[in-house]
């Protein structure tokens, strides 16, 4: 696996989540990091049994981390080299992948927008040509980065049952935040990047805020857009009412503490989080950008993000403040399976298998 960072992030969880399953079934994975590491997610790794390897940094030492790149790839006779981004951005991967003694390569695409959008749409042209097989985590993001090409879906998966919800933590997490019995609970789980778009986020508490002073804005996740989002907090004048909790390592009982669930993120390759919310029978108030392959239940309200502040805090009253048994929560009709890791995992596996079968098999 060929990432740019390994941290609390959607990447992140995907990559760590497959490669446990790929070693749960008997294969053996290296994770390649050309960028940031957070120690807690390396820990995650290892723990899995996968090994991690730390690259010179792409940024800073671009030349040192490709060069370091094919020797890793060169020296580690891989099966698959599976290379993972949100962009064109990653045809440079691909070329060094195809030049090593690696046998099949993979391109996954986690997002449907990038920070060089003109890079973007002059690389990925070449980008069908240099793989063996494609993978998105959404329609949407499969056509982003592969166009007419034949990709595979596959979906951002997890064990489902963890994150159902559970009356126990939710009182034990509100007692320990000082959250009273009868404040409502707006939450958001997401890494701190402008994408996310926490600033709008705190718009909408503001003006929901102002008509329900009860209310609490509960914000988890950690990034380089910590600082901006830590000074728009201190300059609301809801600012006593909004909590950032920072990286919060497992999130699953975070929601089961949470009352509805507000993303109003500016692109997504899928928004993997709001499954997870879904699955805790939040009510998800999303923005309209985001791919519709992650509503689950009728939990979802896609708004646009051209509806105001104001107008997005009025639609979140007027369907989450009401009372309902959240255990009871109804799924579409065959909606969890593509995010049941045992299943979707399969799929994966497949595309592999398929790839080495057309390159002459392993070497």
């Amino acid at each position: 696996m060929v990432v740019y960072n390994l941290v609390n992030n959607g990447i992140g969880k995907v990559v760590l989540t497959y490669s446990g399953e790929l070693i749960r079934c008997g294969h053996k994975v290296t994770v390649l990091v050309g960028g940031p590491c957070e120690p807690e997610k390396v820990d995650e790794a290892v723990a899995c049994g996968i090994t991690v390897s730390q690259l010179p940094d792409k940024k800073s030492d671009t030349l040192g981390y490709f060069k370091a790149l094919r020797k890793a790839l060169d020296e580690g006779r891989f099966d698959v080299c599976h290379v993972h981004g949100n962009s064109g951005m990653i045809f440079p991967e691909l070329v060094v992948a195809n030049r090593s003694r690696v046998v099949a390569v993979a391109c996954h695409c986690h997002n449907t927008g990038c920070e060089h959008p003109v890079l973007h749409r002059v690389l990925r042209r070449f980008v069908p040509g240099l793989c063996d097989c494609m993978f998105a985590c959404s329609d949407e993001a499969g056509k982003w980065l592969f166009g007419d090409a034949d990709y595979s879906v596959v979906p951002n998966s997890f064990e489902l049952g963890k994150f159902a919800f559970d009356p126990q933590s939710r009182h034990e997490l509100r007692e320990a935040y000082g959250i009273g019995g009868g404040a409502y609970v707006l939450g958001n789980v997401a890494r701190l990047n402008p994408e996310k778009n926490h600033a709008f986020l705190i718009k909408v508490f503001e003006a929901f805020h102002a008509e329900h002073p009860d209310s609490i804005l509960m914000i988890a996740g950690g990034g380089p857009g910590e600082k901006d989002v830590r000074a728009l907090v201190e300059a609301s004048p809801a600012n006593d009412s909004i909590m950032l909790l920072g990286n919060v390592k497992d999130p699953a009982k975070l929601y089961s503490a949470m009352d509805c669930f507000v993303f109003p993120s500016i692109h997504e390759g899928l928004g993997i989080v709001l499954v997870e919310a879904q699955l805790a029978g939040l009510e998800c108030f999303v923005s309209s950008d985001v791919p519709k392959s992650a509503c689950i239940s009728d939990g979802f309200h896609a708004i646009s993000l051209a509806e105001t502040a104001k107008g997005w805090a009025g639609k979140i009253a007027a369907t989450a403040l009401r009372t309902y048994d959240r255990s009871k929560c109804s799924f579409h009709a065959g909606s969890l399976e593509a995010f049941d890791i045992r299943s979707s995992y399969r799929l994966l596996e497949g595309a592999y298998e398929a790839a080495l079968a057309r390159k002459g098999g392993r070497e």
